[in-house]
């Protein structure tokens, strides 16, 4: 996914970049584009305002460069290639399978950036008219690019008729997110953590249970 790029911020050190990168996962994700106050965020980061500007010019553009940083993450993650330089879920052609390979690194990706997840489930979900254009014209761009070569080569005769395979990746996205926010929870009432990353195993073994269930569900029984 295209990053714009802007040189005095590439330029900053890793930890001061993350530091402000972070910080703005962090408003953004507790409150959507408009309500988002920039003295918040040059708070969180430890930075003066003016030196938000100097770096992106405006609020819309700082969203627009952490809108594309996570989408650039989650392909690094979930694109990382196999020997033959093709992404490694593309060696399944069982549906299940591949999806479920690229889930789980999905959720790696959840687990180790929360406030990234956060962000971008806020942002698709409460986006105003002013980035509304700008972030749909990125999320044509990686539709276009990405989620259809998901499909090339995988083996749809296994399932039942009737079955839509878009509905289960849809379904299955949806799961993912839900059983990394309920081992959150569960783990935050039980010890009182303020950690925000969920125990990636726990994740895991939830997930993989609903999985076999829809599997078992969507697929002919010789195929089980």
């Amino acid at each position: 996914m295209f990053l714009i790029q802007y040189e005095s911020f590439e330029n900053l050190d890793e930890t001061k970049k993350m530091n402000i990168i972070n910080a703005g996962f962090k408003v953004f994700a507790e409150h959507g584009y408009v309500k988002a106050s920039v003295e918040e965020i040059v708070k969180a980061a430890g930075i003066s305002k003016g030196s938000l500007f100097y770096y992106f010019e405006s609020k819309k553009n700082f969203l627009t460069y952490l809108y594309n940083y996570s989408g650039q993450v989650l392909e690094r993650i979930v694109d990382s290639p196999g020997s033959d330089g093709k992404p490694t879920y593309m060696v399944y052609t069982d549906f299940f399978e591949r999806l479920n390979t690229i889930q789980l690194l999905k959720m790696k990706a959840a687990t180790e950036y929360p406030h990234m997840t956060h962000f971008l489930k806020k942002i698709v979900l409460d986006s105003s008219p002013v980035v509304k254009e700008t972030l749909t014209a990125i999320n044509e761009k990686y539709m276009a690019e990405r989620v259809m070569s998901f499909f090339q080569g995988l083996d749809y005769h296994k399932f039942k008729d009737g079955i839509e395979p878009m509905m289960v990746i849809q379904l299955l996205t949806w799961c993912s997110e839900g059983c990394a926010s309920q081992v959150q929870f569960e783990e935050k009432m039980r010890s009182a953590s303020q950690k925000t990353a969920a125990d990636f195993d726990r994740v895991v073994e939830l997930y993989e249970k609903y999985v076999a269930l829809f599997r078992n569900n969507f697929y002919k029984a010789e195929y089980l």
